[in-house]
């Protein structure tokens, strides 16, 4: 999108600020925008008057023409123009001039000599074809130069439009864009409204067009454009074809809203907006002709598609110079229609490039008028009838951002006034609440405007992202393998969001009697609490009283651990404790079982370089069928099970609680052994055994591994199935194998027979079945 910068300030008053300060703002805060300049190599050039005609004596296809270039001076200059008359203004390059590559001499034809050549609009690069010489009607003095008389040196901002910001797609936009970031007005419009009146058949059929407005003008004349018109469409990179379509495009190019003329006197009864019916064909103003399908959005009559609706007109209802009666049309289309059309028929427009971003649906009305009074002013002509068919008018959105919403996004409190004047400098209506800011948003932002995370984009972005404050973070960055064995197992814990806590060493005996654990045997000589008078052998206890308190407090949910020291006559002992309970997740609802301990333990042992086993144990405050023993090398290490109900009816607890606990003093970390990884796919097997309730499964998984060996890189169990149907005392196991080789690719056969191997052998070891 090119944006002259005299058109902008049409719009907004920034004289003065220069066009690298507005576009490295842009850049910054809206969209990446260049500068560049409208310019040519053109010297020697300049505005001349035709004041007299002849034939060429012997070439009867030449014009032998005198012109004015003040001065008193009037060259004579041969044309092949057999269009010009006296009074026509052109462009005379005198000898001398340069145009581009060209330099010009005065050349002799046939004993007739021309001082100079009159300029086309290809030779001067605005056209990539033109047929005869540039004209220009308007009053200006013989002798201008034509470098600024064209237009050339004007500075261009070019900005790289994202797709979300098809707001941005016109002058008028760019315009409010500028306005928010330097803090300036928008300069007010001149006030054009016309309304419906006449006798005017348009009808929507296709619900994919959400607004269709059609304005009849009759006695115009068709002709070249008012410079000023052109070098606004030069500027831009748009070709000149006429005035009308030119008024269109220039609309389109300073309020975002794609127009179009039909030639009225080649329409068959009214229009109709509706999709193509398949093989329907339509030649296009390119000169192509394709075949529709009903992809394609159209404008026809009664008989015939006229236009591909948003993306290209027809050729047969093109408007030419013979054109005295038109058609002006201006629509809303869906975007997404728009953009499959186009791409069915592989053509993309200015107009579809912009409704494919979504155009405003109010300014359907707005950017027409303004068009309907160009087109009367420059090309005559009468409106004789207006249609609008706006079957669901638009109804703003209301968002309401939050000041809490905005702190938590932004780290700052929101300055409602500040906020109020961003949004009303890019034209989003809005009212400053005692809590926040109420936005309505307009049919120009509707497209990418759907939450209050838009909003706070939008004021963000304008105050600029380096305004917002830095903080270093409060949190020092650590390391997980650094540190000691107690710390490491801190932070594993605490990554699987259990709570640590911290109790004291000293307890009384009723919880260690109700438990029938080993006993506190060393006892304080001067207690500062009567209760509190022997040193603890054990954390559960003391896990249990905070649980308890907890429930208390109507909070049934929770994970903890403490790390701590026990105290026998032996010595002290580093221990963990762990207590699991209630629920872990709530959407979707998980709660806490046997397992989520259990693997905690092994989890905090494997970190350790530790391989624990599971053995069967038999502790009085443990549910009888959910308890075990953790052994490593033949060494007791810790337990882990579900508090027996005994209990947790005595203390009056809510729900399942489970606990665990696992020495720490004597185990030392032992040297980490890495292995390489294997550059060939795994392949992956699932497994479903029938074994005793009483079979523990880590035996299961250690049996597998020390059968299977290097070949199996995983073993894991994925789901464990106690139900009636199994049978009584029978569960079911079910693992996931992944194998994988060093030497090559595993085969479906090789595998096939590890598998079969390993059911045999936990059928002879455990008397597992296949289900």
């Amino acid at each position: 999108m090119k944006v002259p910068y005299t058109w902008l300030i049409e719009f907004v008053d920034v004289q003065d600020l220069s066009p690298e300060d507005i576009a490295r703002e842009l850049t910054i805060k809206s969209v990446e925008t260049s500068v560049q300049k409208f310019d040519a190599d053109l010297d020697g050039v300049v505005f001349g008057k035709v004041v007299d005609i002849r034939e060429h004596p012997t070439k009867k296809n030449l014009l032998v023409c005198r012109l004015d270039v003040g001065g008193g001076y009037h060259p004579t200059v041969i044309t092949g123009d057999r269009s010009l008359k006296v009074g026509d203004g052109v462009l005379l390059a005198l000898p001398g001039a340069k145009v581009g590559e060209l330099c010009i001499t005065k050349r002799e034809f046939d004993g007739v000599v021309s001082e100079g050549m009159l300029l086309s609009a290809q030779e001067l690069g605005f056209e990539p074809h033109s047929e005869g010489v540039l004209k220009i009607w308007e009053e200006i003095k013989p002798g201008t130069s034509a470098y600024y008389l064209l237009g050339f040196g004007e500075y261009l901002l070019e900005l790289e439009i994202t797709p979300n910001r098809g707001d941005l797609l016109s002058v008028r936009g760019v315009a409010r864009e500028v306005c928010a970031i330097f803090r300036r007005n928008l300069k007010k419009d001149k006030e054009v409204s016309f309304e419906e009146f006449g006798e005017l058949d348009i009808q929507i059929i296709d619900r994919d067009c959400k607004r269709y407005r059609g304005a009849l003008i009759e006695g115009l004349s068709v002709k070249d454009s008012p410079l000023w018109l052109r070098r606004r469409l030069w500027q831009c990179g748009v070709r000149s074809i006429n005035n009308v379509v030119d008024i269109t495009n220039y609309i389109m190019l300073r309020d975002g809203q794609p127009l179009h003329a039909f030639d009225a006197d080649k329409l068959n009864g009214g229009i109709r907006v509706r999709s193509a019916k398949k093989g329907e064909t339509i030649a296009l103003l390119t000169g192509a002709e394709k075949t529709l399908t009903e992809d394609n959005l159209v404008i026809a009559d009664e008989e015939k598609p006229l236009a591909v609706a948003g993306v290209i007109g027809g050729a047969e209802t093109a408007v030419s110079q013979s054109t005295k009666r038109i058609l002006l049309e201006s629509a809303y289309f869906e975007p997404y229609r728009v953009r499959r059309s186009s791409k069915a028929i592989s053509v993309q427009t200015d107009s579809s490039y912009r409704f494919e971003r979504n155009v405003d649906i109010e300014g359907v009305k707005r950017y027409q008028d303004l068009a309907i009074e160009l087109i009367l002013e420059v090309a005559g002509g009468t409106l004789t009838a207006l249609r609008d068919v706006y079957p669901s008018p638009y109804q703003p959105k209301t968002i309401f951002l939050s000041l809490e919403k905005y702190r938590r996004y932004a780290g700052e409190t929101l300055n409602r006034e500040e906020a109020s004047e961003i949004l009303t400098k890019l034209g989003i209506p809005n009212s400053p609440m005692r809590c926040g800011v109420e936005v309505y948003v307009p049919s120009h932002r509707s497209y990418d405007m759907q939450r209050d995370v838009d909003i706070i984009e939008e004021i963000l972005r304008i105050k600029g992202y380096n305004s917002l404050p830095s903080e270093v973070l409060s949190l020092p960055s650590l390391t997980f393998e650094g540190g000691s064995i107690t710390d490491r197992v801190r932070e594993l814990l605490k990554s699987r969001g259990l709570l640590e806590i911290i109790s004291f060493s000293f307890e009384d005996l009723s919880l260690y009697e109700l438990l029938d654990i080993e006993k506190p045997t060393i006892s304080i000589t001067n207690p500062l609490v009567k209760n509190q008078a022997y040193m603890r052998t054990s954390l559960i206890p003391s896990l249990l009283r905070t649980c308890l308190y907890n429930q208390r407090q109507h909070n049934y949910d929770m994970a903890l651990f403490e790390v701590g020291r026990v105290y026998t006559y032996q010595g002290e002992e580093e221990r963990l404790g762990i207590l699991l309970t209630g629920v872990r997740r709530l959407y979707p609802q998980e709660v806490y079982t046997a397992y989520d301990a259990l693997s905690l333990l092994l989890d905090v042992g494997r970190i350790l370089g530790l391989k624990m086993e599971s053995q069967s144990s038999s502790y009085s405050f443990l549910h009888p069928y959910v308890q075990t023993d953790l052994v490593s090398d033949g060494e007791k290490l810790g337990f882990v099970g579900q508090l027996s109900p005994r209990i947790v009816n005595t203390l009056e607890l809510k729900g399942k609680v489970f606990i665990g606990e696992l020495r720490l003093l004597h185990i030392q970390q032992k040297t980490k052994l890495y292995k390489p990884f294997s550059k060939y796919p795994p392949v992956i097997r699932d497994l479903s055994v029938l074994v005793d309730k009483g079979v523990a499964v880590d035996k299961l998984i250690s049996h597998t591994q020390n059968l299977l060996k290097e070949k199996l890189e995983e073993v894991k169990v994925f789901s464990i199935y106690t139900g009636s149907e199994l049978g009584e005392g029978k569960k079911s196991v079910s693992f996931r194998l992944v194998f994988r080789s060093f030497e090559g690719s595993m085969s479906d056969g090789e595998v096939n027979g590890l598998v079969n191997k390993l059911i045999s052998s936990l059928e002879d070891s455990f008397g597992a079945r296949l289900r």
